[in-house]
């Protein structure tokens, strides 16, 4: 989708929130173009930031680009002070040569990034799981990851719209605190995540579906809270924990109240037989 003025709006924002004091340094999946025909919106993003603002040649690059164009995304990155990197297959722009559909991250790579951006490339990939690995795997413990992606419109624009109730998900198996969930946009579904924890990728089970699967089913699930891997035969109960600030802060009755679920579970089973 390229970053337009509604994705440079949010850059202003998030940054004058504060929420990207102390990150220097951006990887985005998708080499980027840029288009702004808000000469006002260029002028608050590049003071929000604190930097110089570039010359009228510059500023004029990126008000004239069609937003796939020649004004790229490396390059206003840089102006405002991060240190950039982009993946792409084609290798535009300079980017890292890796198809999101299959490779991994490589090893100097990986927790490399403070910043993780994901502007309307993932729902043009199949592989939706190594996608959001690859996300995973580039943000370090502490950055944020920045999605901004198809939800009720753009119809044939890729092969996938978006529903708030996966980044729930990833959240919660793999700890990641959300900062911005708007869903009240009918245009773009954005996202701002926290990577929390220097841990593997989990991948996670919808939600509503989690109590009708047998636990034979989630023994290669794993989910991550506080930092430490539960399995997934643990789903239901971690999703009360995860309430607590520490595990140990879980209430005796929602203790009970799982354990005897899990009592009535295997005596049905046992009758059954």
């Amino acid at each position: 989708m390229g970053l337009g003025p509604p994705i440079l709006a949010l850059y202003r924002q998030i940054k004058m929130l504060g929420a990207l004091d102390g990150i220097d340094s951006v990887v985005e999946l998708g080499s980027q173009g840029v288009w702004c025909p808000d000469r006002r919106l260029l002028i608050g993003l590049f003071e929000a930031f604190g930097r110089p603002l570039p010359p009228d040649e510059q500023l004029e690059i990126y008000i004239n680009s069609s937003g796939t164009g020649h004004a790229a995304s490396r390059h206003l990155h840089e102006k405002l002070g991060f240190k950039y990197d982009c993946v792409d297959i084609d290798g535009n722009f300079g980017s890292l040569t890796l198809d999101i559909n299959f490779d991994p991250v490589p090893t100097e790579y990986r927790g490399k990034y403070g910043l993780t951006t994901n502007h309307g490339t993932t729902e043009h990939v199949l592989d939706q799981r190594n996608a959001f690995k690859m996300i995973h795997d580039f943000t370090k413990a502490g950055g944020l990851m920045l999605h901004a992606l198809p939800f009720t419109v753009h119809l044939e624009h890729g092969f996938f719209n978006y529903q708030p109730n996966l980044f729930d998900a990833l959240a919660r198996y793999n700890s990641y605190q959300t900062l911005t969930l708007n869903a009240k946009t009918t245009h773009l579904l954005v996202v701002l995540q926290k990577k929390l924890h220097d841990a593997e990728f989990c991948v996670p089970i919808q939600g509503v579906y989690e109590p009708m699967l047998p636990e034979s089913a989630t023994d290669r699930y794993q989910l991550v809270v506080d930092g430490e891997y539960y399995s997934v035969r643990r789903a239901r109960q971690v999703t009360k924990e995860a309430s607590y600030a520490n595990l140990n802060e879980i209430p005796a009755v929602d203790i009970a109240k799982y354990l005897g679920q899990r009592i009535v579970r295997r005596l049905k089973r046992t009758i059954g037989r």
